[in-house]
């Protein structure tokens, strides 16, 4: 990890399964019945980027960050990374789509959608940071969407996270990328599902500078050169 000790990336593993129960039990409750098209949809998209980060977490090797995969592709060598990065562009528009609304909402939903499962990994370097990140979306998008598909999700996803959040930040585990890129498509499902139009468009915008920032001066120095986000970012890690 960041201070070079040895974490197993095995978190993900307890927290995706325990979404996709959380959201079937709460759909059983609600209904009585299978899941809707959009909880199995949702549910689909949250497996299919989990085994992409799961693959990336097994076999994963060569350049880091968005661009050094792109750029490896164009070399003719393709990577992990860019199966992670086609599952989340496709979840993206899948969802949005969807999620429906004007064009403007359906672009905008896709790109916090897709951008969100690659922050969020990229979040997942430090102890806890990932989790606690995700933390007040997640609340918001349960909050607004109590009865809808994706507040569900949310829900399923605050209480898994929250249950693997100690061993996240004694550094028993990490979340992987299976868990991380999960976690934030859930998010991004999230927010894309209960924000209003111009909240939604503003959120995609928000991960899109953080993807910048992770591509060029690193979260990391964002957060230490931050107060709020430098406090926040050290609550109960080790020293």
């Amino acid at each position: 990890n960041y201070a070079g000790r040895p974490v197993p990336a095995v978190l993900g593993l307890g927290v995706v399964p325990a979404v996709v129960f959380g959201v079937l039990v709460a759909t059983w409750g609600r209904s009585g019945g299978v899941p809707s098209l959009e909880d199995s949809i949702a549910l689909l998209a949250l497996v299919a980027m989990a085994g992409a980060g799961l693959v990336d977490d097994l076999l994963g090797t060569g350049p880091r960050g968005l661009r050094g995969h792109l750029g490896s592709l164009l070399a003719g060598r393709p990577t992990t990374g860019i199966l992670k990065l086609a599952v989340g562009l496709a979840a993206g528009v899948v969802l949005a789509v969807i999620l429906g609304g004007g064009p403007m909402r359906i672009v905008a939903s896709a790109v916090l959608i897709a951008a969100s499962t690659n922050v969020w990994n990229a979040l997942d370097v430090v102890p806890g940071r990932a989790i606690k990140w995700a933390l007040l979306p997640l609340v918001v998008a349960l909050l607004a969407g109590w009865d809808q598909p994706a507040g569900l999700m949310a829900g399923a996803a605050l209480g898994a996270v929250i249950g693997v959040l100690p061993f996240d930040l004694l550094e028993r585990g990490m979340l992987g990328d299976a868990g991380s890129n999960a976690l934030g498509l859930a998010v991004g499902f999230g927010l894309a599902a209960t924000l209003p139009t111009a909240a939604v468009v503003v959120a995609a915008v928000v991960v899109l500078l953080l993807q910048a920032a992770a591509e060029t001066v690193t979260i990391s120095r964002l957060v230490e050169a931050t107060g709020p986000l430098r406090w926040l970012d050290r609550v109960g890690r080790r020293p």
